[in-house]
């Protein structure tokens, strides 16, 4: 309760202090010398990510792992037993009673693990603090400190290795008095007295402080997202934020931290109670200099997204099934209805809010379903784009071609170049050959697109942008191909074609440009991340960024 109680003072502070702010964002997010602002994506939460945001690491923690003892009659002796579902979990999601080896559930103990598969995360001495009653066992990288600790304040040894932290509740509510375990912090040891204020990583904070835009899409978990009414959103006090996603409260936190516009992600099934109580939130607790992005779900043409698969449902049953892109018209429609709320809801400070309309960038003509909507029109409203939207949004991604399988044996055999297929990835990625989803390529989608928005009388706005080199459609599970992209994205000439990317951004008229991602580990499914560990120095792709703020900005 302290680190709500403190959340709540931090949200308020920020409009007592803001009146010396001297370097308001506009809306067009550009400089005063007009050039490209840059913003980034943040890579979702989780008990594996090297972003590591929160000092706190539970809150990054996995999802309860239900397990037995080996020596308990019946125990399976599986890793899980899949048993979540029988969960006894209060309200924030800590498990207040553990059943008898001799009950039905095969599960006598849960566990959680922190930071498993993290290369380089710190060492050194950690507390584990927590209220209640109960025993806390520690294992892989972690042992406990029993001289050290006293109930409540664990203290936990920590060598790094890539099995992470385990914790282990093998017992709790020893004396059935509801004094349960609860409330459990992972911190490191020097933090003990800052961490309720301070809630951030300083090292992510170091990371991401030039960013001028925060597009909270992932740590909202708004890919899927099962988010729907309001008393089920994410809550401060949640235990861990991997499982619902971050709070509203936190993510303006950040913001207000850094001075920098949110950008927010309104789930798909949300409901108008929903979107109108979180942008109440968004009004009174965000610095009154800073605007907050809104976007309806993400990317809702998309058809690995259980979004798209609603939109398409949602849309055919209103209009029918002979309607043209039902998705994108109901996406529009939603879009606008949300942002009529969450303008209503600001009143006269509505020019705090900058709706965005997005679409799929290389499915030239979509997007008009999207912005004029003319099912809904029919039904007499006015088209989508003319209720309050100020930005149209798309990717700016090059790169994909390297990754499909029409072209996997032609990048497999620059393998046996001497410069070890180098040369020739990276002549390809600026225009020659004919693999596609080259610089000059996305160079023409920007263009046609900021016509689009000028049509429109929109903004022209990067929501996800980078490089796109990964396999697909199977492409993926080919280790030689794996690792050539991972080692192209830390090649120095990524830094030429980053720069060569947002060159051609500006010159196309775009304003905000929404780099995908911070920080991530790259694997078979991509290299996303700006950096790869949120300690790592630099790499190119991130100087080039650096630089094209300290240039631009």
């Amino acid at each position: 309760m302290l680190f709500a109680v403190t959340l709540a003072l931090a949200l308020i502070v920020p409009h007592l202090i803001n009146k010396v702010n001297p370097n308001p964002i506009s809306l067009s997010e550009q400089s005063p010398s007009g050039h490209v602002v840059l913003g980034t994506n943040l890579n979702g939460i989780a008990n594996w990510s090297t972003q590591m945001p929160f000092v706190d690491a539970f809150k990054s923690s996995h999802q309860w792992i239900t397990q037995c003892n080996p020596k308990d009659l019946g125990c399976s002796k599986s890793w899980d037993t899949h048993e979540f579902a029988q969960l006894d979990l209060d309200e924030n999601g800590w498990v207040k009673s553990l059943p008898k080896p001799e009950d039905s559930p095969e599960y006598t103990r849960v566990s959680t693990v922190l930071f498993k598969s993290v290369d380089k995360y710190p060492g050194g001495q950690y507390l584990v603090l927590y209220d209640g009653e109960g025993s806390i066992e520690y294992r892989f990288d972690a042992t406990k400190d029993n001289a050290a600790s006293t109930p409540g304040r664990d203290v936990i040894n920590v060598t790094p290795s890539n099995k992470g932290i385990y914790l282990i509740i093998t017992s709790t509510d020893p004396n059935k008095t509801g004094n349960y375990i609860r409330n459990i912090r992972v911190i490191p040891a020097q933090y003990e007295q800052t961490y309720q204020s301070k809630i951030f990583n300083p090292n992510f904070i170091n990371k991401i402080n030039k960013f001028k835009a925060l597009r909270f899409m992932d740590w909202m978990d708004t890919n899927n997202s099962l988010q729907s009414e309001w008393a089920n959103r994410p809550k401060v006090q949640d235990s861990s934020y991997t499982e619902k996603g971050v709070p509203v409260e936190v993510m303006v936190q950040l913001a207000n931290k850094l001075n920098v516009n949110p950008w927010f992600n309104m789930p798909h099934l949300a409901t108008d109670e929903y979107i109108t109580n979180f942008a109440k939130i968004v009004k009174n607790s965000l610095k009154p200099n800073l605007k907050a992005y809104v976007e309806f779900s993400n990317e809702v043409w998309n058809q690995q997204f259980k979004q798209q698969q609603y939109a398409v449902k949602q849309g055919k049953n209103r209009w029918g099934n002979d309607k043209n892109n039902p998705q994108m018209q109901w996406y529009g429609m939603r879009t606008a209805q949300m942002c009529d709320i969450w303008e209503n809801n600001f009143g006269s400070e509505k020019n705090r809010v900058a709706c965005v309309i997005s679409t799929h960038t290389a499915s030239k003509g979509i997007e008009t379903s999207g912005l004029d909507c003319p099912s809904w029109v029919a039904e007499g409203n006015k088209p989508c784009y003319q209720h309050g939207i100020d930005i149209y949004a798309i990717s700016g991604y090059f790169g994909s071609g390297l990754g499909k399988p029409q072209n996997s044996t032609t990048v497999e055999s620059w393998l046996q170049e001497a410069d070890g297929g180098f040369a020739k990835a990276f002549a390809a990625l600026k225009g020659e050959g004919s693999l596609g989803s080259s610089l000059p390529d996305t160079y023409q989608k920007f263009l046609y697109h900021a016509q689009v928005a000028k049509q429109k009388n929109l903004q022209l706005v990067v929501y996800e942008g980078g490089q796109h080199i990964v396999g697909s459609q199977g492409v993926q599970n080919n280790d030689k191909l794996t690792n050539f992209f991972i080692n192209l994205n830390r090649s120095p000439e990524m830094y030429n074609l980053y720069t060569q990317l947002l060159n051609d951004w500006q010159k196309a008229g775009g304003n905000l440009f929404m780099h995908f991602s911070d920080i991530g580990k790259p694997s078979k499914w991509g290299s996303w991340g700006a950096l790869e560990h949120v300690n790592q120095d630099s790499s190119p792709k991130y100087k080039a960024l650096m630089d094209f703020i300290s240039k631009n900005y």
